[in-house]
């Protein structure tokens, strides 16, 4: 029996991708729209638009649809610790490394959710790991992957943000992909983005599978140790083939708890010799008669009867 029956196990696709969301925003705060994604946001939060699909032209920085968002503060720190885990592509961030002051942030309400992934890719944090220290498109790849929860699905989209980082920087990169109508109508102001190609999602080619699992690798892995080239190049460019490392598959076979060490329960093991021992005994003793009947003496068939008292 195999430890999975879904290949999407063996890149942790089942215990990644969930929509883990927070939302306090019964006291976010006003705040000055300082630029014109900040002023179309704004405007977006006020009009009162239906559940359902629209023109993206209409608002293209307002979600679509309504779900419930916890707001107590045992959610605040799964929400928190899912958006480090996956932005940060299952790299550990230890207690000093954290970004406090938008955690607070958060928690207060004063930013949502979208803001402080927002914030947590700018930081330099992000930068040393998965900008300055890897090539262009692998930067780019990542990008797309731990804010959009999916690869690019072209060379055009990769060389697109290139374009935009190099003309205006890195910060309008990011926010290019954040103020999205793609990232408002998947994760909406409240949920952390997650890995959103392991189904066949509306828009997406069947291949974009195949490139997630590239990028992903294994479950235990961290998008750190995978290489700071770009692993999407030569397919989005030639079309070749992607390179997927796979965990060996694991059988095993239920038993008790009871069994530790491969060994059975004590009680269990003298019942065992003890009937080992019987039943060889007297298998020992058939032998024994059936080779002297064959001899011509008969003098064994006595032994039963005298333990029979006859």
């Amino acid at each position: 029996m195999y430890n999975s029956l879904s290949p999407k196990m063996d890149f942790g696709a089942i215990a990644k991708a969930s929509g883990v969301s927070f939302s306090n925003e019964a006291k976010e705060s006003q705040k000055a729209s300082l630029t014109n994604a900040d002023y179309l946001r704004a405007s977006c939060a006020k009009m009162q638009l239906g559940i359902g699909p629209r023109d993206h032209e209409e608002c293209p920085h307002r979600v679509t649809f309504d779900f419930y968002a916890p707001s107590d503060s045992s959610a605040l720190e799964v929400a928190i610790l899912a958006a480090y885990r996956h932005v940060h592509g299952n790299c550990y961030v230890m207690s000093n490394e954290r970004a406090t002051e938008l955690e607070s942030q958060l928690g207060d309400g004063r930013i949502s959710m979208r803001e402080f992934v927002r914030g947590l890719v700018k930081r330099e944090f992000y930068k040393d790991r998965f900008l300055s220290s890897v090539a262009p498109q692998r930067g780019i790849e990542l990008a797309f992957k731990h804010l959009l929860g999916r690869p690019p699905l072209n060379q055009q989209e990769v060389a697109a943000a290139i374009a935009i980082q190099a003309e205006h920087g890195y910060d309008v990169m990011v926010d290019n992909l954040v103020d999205s109508a793609e990232y408002s109508e998947v994760f909406g102001s409240d949920t952390v983005p997650y890995g959103r190609a392991w189904t066949s999602a509306s828009g997406m080619p069947m291949i974009n599978f195949v490139r997630m699992a590239a990028l992903e690798q294994n479950f235990v892995t961290s998008d750190r140790t995978n290489g700071s080239a770009s692993i999407l190049l030569n397919n989005l460019t030639k079309g070749t083939a992607l390179p997927i490392k796979v965990s060996a598959r694991v059988s095993y076979v239920g038993v008790s708890a009871a069994w530790g060490s491969g060994k059975p329960p004590a009680h269990f093991e003298k019942l065992w010799r003890g009937l080992a021992l019987v039943g060889g005994a007297h298998l020992a003793g058939m032998t024994i008669n059936v080779m002297s009947q064959i001899a011509g003496f008969n003098g064994l068939d006595r032994i039963p009867a005298l333990f029979l008292g006859k």
